[in-house]
């Protein structure tokens, strides 16, 4: 990364939090607090050292800092800086700062030194051999017997350095919470894009289509953050009681916009539920949950008990009323008819010993609903191995020597002609899909509601693309005019004139269409799996070839897309590729 930062202007990173106050400030202005606005603001009327400064300190790791450790090329007078912060209100000396925090900053010759002035000036401390002393227990003795004001004074006078620590960076969470729309991504995504790695799409962000539009939505958001993290810290120190506790506690409803963000957390303490083997509070918590695979698990653990089956089975009937995307309907269909098979031979050995299931969830009643394996010409090829060369390329090596034209594609052919298809519509203003304008698509792409909000303009698109020529002129127009821009989609470097060319003359417009509903339908999960080739035979028309070497097998979403090929009547195949 030292590379990458070495080719950024000088004061970049102060550049990019400015950027960021200022797209606050125009935005968010009737949401914040007045001390938030202030400090917005204010930082504005800083000198330009001060600024940089502080934006040094706010992003380092600290969150206290030792002068004597502190040098930056582009900050003439740091000391002259930092007291410019302090008298703004954005910097201290640490005078709040916990004992043990200061204490952390001295190596361990230093906590010697502090120890030997304290036990000189306090004859009645007990001494401690200091040559033997590991600088746990050196800490732990000082902060028995001194004072974080002892320290300072110490650091100051003997050491002679300075003890800072940035202010107000709960304000600069929230700042970059409305920016970015979460805590987990940083200011590292401005540099992407300082240096053209990831150019991004233009769209329109404004008091009309921003996400958050009410204060109690940015404070949810917030604790929800903060929930997600204290999670993560619970389970990492792996106490039972304790996050048992924690999911008692947790909120059992939020703002409608924060759903899927209680949701993760949900699912990912009762997954650990689950493995302290609590599973009544995993249930109940997974009960709560209204995305994810919260249902699935719940099925899972009610079928684990006999007594439970009925209630197993109602909810996998529940599920296939409305799965929440097509991997979960598969799961309840095949998992009930497997369960539906122990429970009838549970009962007739057992008549008591499991619960009966409602009348209406027959054997027949999951197994028509379960889908087919897909029903796939299969050719079996027979190659000689050449180290280096995917196998994927020694089957089109084979097409090829048929005097056919075959490409290697995977998941980048029609998912890029799809992404520049519908462009202008993934990158529509809709509100709550984009806060920043760092973002690689909207964020509501991977849920129900991306479709929902954009029902009108997807309809539109689809009349418009009745025939291919229409396809084909706004596919390369798009690529015209946004090449090398970022969508999740588009794969750039996969596409060339001669393959969109021979898509365009060799794929009818209804297998176009076809594809692209099965994209719509659930985007983050059906953007992959697409076969390995493209293949145009000599004779005319197209195949898409999934090719397997030995030992390799089909994987769930690929069967899934051979199956919907057999539905639609998009010709594919199976190529099998053994050793000579």
């Amino acid at each position: 990364m030292n590379a990458v930062v070495d080719d950024l202007p000088v004061g970049y990173y102060r550049d990019n939090v400015a950027f960021v106050f200022e797209f606050i400030l125009q935005r968010y202005a009737d949401l914040l607090t007045p001390v938030e606005r202030a400090y917005g603001e204010q930082f504005f009327q800083l000198s330009l050292s001060a600024q940089r400064f502080y934006v040094r300190l706010a992003l380092r790791k600290g969150p206290l800092f030792r002068s004597d450790k502190l040098q930056y090329a582009e900050i003439d007078d740091i000391a002259a800086a930092a007291s410019e912060l302090i008298e703004a209100g954005y910097l201290a000396r640490g005078e709040l700062a916990p004992f043990d925090a200061l204490l952390s900053l001295l190596v361990k010759a230093e906590l010697s030194r502090f120890r030997k002035a304290i036990h000189a000036e306090a004859v009645h401390l007990k001494a401690i051999p200091l040559a033997n002393a590991s600088r746990e227990s050196l800490m732990d003795d000082l902060q028995l017997h001194s004072s974080a004001a002892a320290l300072r004074d110490f650091v100051d006078v003997e050491i002679g350095c300075q003890i800072y620590e940035p202010l107000q960076l709960p304000i600069l969470q929230t700042f970059r919470l409305l920016f970015f729309g979460n805590l987990r991504q940083d200011f590292t995504e401005f540099v992407l894009n300082d240096l053209g790695i990831l150019p991004y799409e233009d769209y329109a962000i404004d008091q009309n289509t921003r996400f958050f539009d009410r204060r109690e939505l940015l404070d949810q958001a917030r604790m929800l953050a903060l929930l997600r993290d204290q999670a993560e810290t619970l389970i990492e120190a792996g106490s039972t009681s304790e996050l048992q506790a924690f999911a008692r506690a947790l909120p059992k409803q939020v703002a409608s916009e924060l759903q899927r963000r209680l949701d993760k957390v949900n699912n990912r303490v009762a997954r650990q539920l689950e493995r302290y083997d609590d599973t009544k509070a995993a249930v109940q918590l997974y009960a709560r949950t209204t995305s994810g695979m919260a249902r699935e698990r719940r099925v899972r653990l009610l079928a684990a008990d006999p007594a439970q089956w009925s209630a197993a089975l109602d909810l996998c009937a529940q599920i296939l009323l409305a799965p929440e995307n097509e991997s979960e309907g598969d799961f309840a269909a095949s998992f009930a008819t497997r369960l539906y098979r122990k429970v009838e031979a549970r009962q007739s050995t057992s008549p008591q010993s499991t619960s009966r299931p409602s009348a209406q969830h027959s054997p027949a009643y999951f197994s028509v609903r379960a889908k087919p394996k897909p029903d796939c010409v299969v050719r079996e090829l027979r190659v000689a191995q050449i180290a280096g060369r995917r196998v994927e390329l020694l089957a089109a090596d084979y097409f090829d020597a048929l005097g056919d034209r075959a490409f290697y594609v995977e998941n980048s052919l029609l998912p890029s002609i799809f992404g520049l298809a519908y462009w202008d519509i993934i990158y529509a203003p809709v509100r709550g899909a984009f806060f920043n304008p760092f973002q690689r698509g909207p964020a509501d792409l991977y849920t129900g509601d991306f479709c929902v909000k954009r029902r009108v303009a997807l309809q539109d698109r689809l009349l418009e693309l009745s025939h291919i020529e229409a396809l084909q002129q706004r596919v390369l127009d798009t690529l015209r005019l946004k090449a090398g821009r970022v969508n999740p989609f588009v794969h750039w470097g996969a596409l060339s004139l001669e393959l969109l060319d021979s898509c365009f003359a060799r794929i009818p417009i209804t297998h176009f269409h076809a594809v692209f509903q099965r994209l719509l339908a659930d985007p983050r999960a059906n953007r992959s799996g697409f076969p390995d080739l493209i293949v145009f035979p000599d004779a005319g028309g197209y195949l898409l070839a999934e090719v397997k070497g030995p030992n390799d097998k089909l994987q769930t979403n690929q069967t899934r897309w051979l199956r919907y090929f057999n539905e639609c009547d998009i010709p594919h195949e199976v190529v099998n590729v053994s050793w000579l």
